[in-house]
């Protein structure tokens, strides 16, 4: 019988991403519909809340299915290249959504904050100048383009994506290193 070679773990990685990215899409979208439903606010919050164990379940598929040794740096970087090709599958749903199907949801969010933002009982008079300014950027069109806010987007999903992915590879670490103890 021929051994199937393994695969690299950036092709893993790719294919691993596709299913995170649809999973971080699903999260954007449910906490976008939110303003219509509650019921979307709820299941954002609890896909946001889910979102570890779905890094475990990938992370713990990898180690069991592709032969790769359970070593924490291959982990982690397993989890840093999931979230970058996620954050680019999500970031272009996000970025179809902002810039055609609601192209004034960068605006009303801008918006909704600014009067939240005023409504608030601030003492502070940087507070004031603050909102001040934003309100002013606000009103000569000073807002961030679709594409911009899907570029800071995708580096927060990687950043965080990484700090994630270091506390599961060593949950995951120790897990698999625990039951080959047995």
């Amino acid at each position: 019988m021929v051994e199937q070679p393994k695969k690299t773990l950036t092709f893993c990685a790719m294919q691993y991403g596709i299913y995170m990215g649809v999973y971080l899409f699903m999260t954007f979208l449910f906490s976008v519909w939110s303003r219509y439903a509650s019921i979307f606010n709820t299941l954002g919050a609890l896909l946001l809340i889910a979102t570890p164990a779905a890094v475990y379940l990938i992370m713990s598929h990898f180690v069991r299915r592709q032969g790769w040794p359970c070593r924490f740096v291959i982990l982690w970087l397993l989890g840093i290249c999931v979230f970058f090709f996620a954050a680019l599958i999500s970031g272009l749903g996000e970025y179809v959504y902002c810039q055609y199907i609601d192209p004034d949801f960068i605006p009303e969010q801008i918006d909704a904050m600014l009067k939240v933002l005023e409504s608030a009982e601030l003492d502070s008079p940087e507070m004031s100048d603050f909102i001040a300014t934003m309100r002013s950027g606000f009103e000569h069109g000073a807002l961030p383009t679709a594409i911009e806010l899907v570029f800071q987007m995708i580096w927060t999903k990687v950043f965080l994506g990484s700090l994630l992915s270091i506390f599961v590879a060593l949950f995951v670490c120790m897990y698999y290193h625990f039951q080959k103890s047995k």
